[in-house]
C-alpha cells in the first residue's frame, strides 16, 4: 500500500475569536487569531464605533470545519 491510503483524514478546526465593543456590547468576529498583534483596532458592525482591544482579552471559539461540499 502507499503512504498515502494509510493516512488518516485529519480533522480540521476553524477558530474564530470574539470580543465585546465598549460602546453597544454587541459581539465582534476576529478571524485569524494566531496573526494579531498585542493591541488591534477593529471596527463595530453593529454601532460604527472603532475601538483598540488586547489580544489577550479575545475568547478563542473551536468550531467546526466549513465545507459546503463533502469530501470524496
Amino acid at each position: 500500500m502507499s503512504m498515502l491510503q494509510i493516512q488518516r483524514p485529519r480533522k480540521a478546526v476553524y477558530l474564530r475569536g470574539e470580543i465585546a465593543c465598549h460602546k453597544c456590547m454587541a459581539p465582534i468576529h476576529v478571524y485569524k487569531v494566531k496573526t494579531l498583534p498585542e493591541e488591534f483596532s477593529v471596527r463595530c458592525s453593529k454601532c460604527g464605533d472603532r475601538g483598540i482591544y488586547r489580544k489577550r482579552a479575545v475568547v478563542v471559539q473551536e468550531l467546526p470545519e466549513r465545507r459546503k461540499k463533502p469530501r470524496k
